[in-house]
């Protein structure tokens, strides 16, 4: 079955752009989350913080369905988007990850030209309009074009590291999707690319919805509408649980939990 196309997306009642209906995620028999019911604004970003271990990663990535690629990892509960929950039988993951893309923590361009890392998702997606300006409007986009626009045909491994990370996402940004999902995408970059990075982030957050995993507190009070804080279970299993989810000034500020406290203000994690 294909995802629906309304835009925006939404979930099953029509209100949020992904909404996960007690979330659990295993690797082989350990449990890495455990019942996580979190509802993502639409074309907001939204941060997910917590101590290392706590399962931010995992469940970024059962919103696109990448744990499915982990040997051994297992996925139950419902996660819905445009309508629908994407693990459903009957649903392509790989239509789920063309809506729903992602960019990694290290910048990954491929061992090709600027132009063609930009184009090459586009091409397999079939793709028959003007790729010239497809590519153009992607690294617009990733505010990177006029870095770029006079050696597309140079590869893209010769960028800086921050360049490299704004080349990702245009090559995330051309296969149209709805959802950006980013993993500690600034957190092997300077001061200035991290800058570059949030800079970005807000800007696109006018089209896409954005959901960025973090370990730094002030990237996450700096960019994100909402925050999402998740920790271990204190049953001694070590599943990651969502502990707080709401608005980031009222967390940051007045946090609903002495634990979410404790953590923003370094006092553990």
């Amino acid at each position: 079955m294909a995802i629906a196309t309304e835009s925006p997306p939404t979930d099953a009642t029509g209100q949020y752009a992904i909404e996960t209906n007690s979330l659990s995620v295993y690797y082989n028999e350990f449990q890495a989350v455990r019942d996580v019911n979190l509802s993502i604004e639409t074309r907001r970003i939204t941060a997910i913080i917590g101590p290392s271990g706590c399962g931010k990663s995992t469940v970024l990535r059962a919103f696109n369905r990448m744990n499915d690629l982990v040997p051994g990892s297992s996925t139950q509960g419902e996660v819905f988007f445009a309508g629908q929950n994407i693990y459903e039988p009957d649903v392509d993951p790989v239509e789920v990850r063309r809506r729903i893309g992602m960019v990694f923590q290290k910048a990954n361009p491929f061992p090709k030209s600027i132009y063609d890392n930009v184009a090459w998702g586009a091409r397999i997606n079939g793709f028959r309009g003007d790729m010239d300006q497809l590519v153009e409007d992607s690294l617009r986009n990733a505010a990177l074009w006029e870095e770029v626009k006079d050696k597309l045909d140079q590869s893209g491994l010769s960028l800086s590291g921050g360049q490299q990370q704004r080349l990702c996402i245009a090559r995330a940004i051309a296969v149209r999707p709805d959802i950006i999902l980013m993993d500690e995408p600034a957190s092997a970059l300077d001061p200035i690319a991290t800058l570059r990075i949030e800079e970005l982030m807000r800007d696109l957050a006018q089209q896409y919805t954005i959901i960025i995993v973090t370990h730094n507190m002030q990237q996450a009070a700096r960019v994100s509408d909402f925050t999402a804080f998740f920790s271990l279970a204190e049953d001694g299993s070590r599943a990651g649980m969502l502990m707080e989810y709401g608005l980031t000034q009222k967390m940051f500020t007045n946090p609903e939990h002495k634990i979410t406290e404790e953590y923003i203000t370094g006092r553990f994690g």
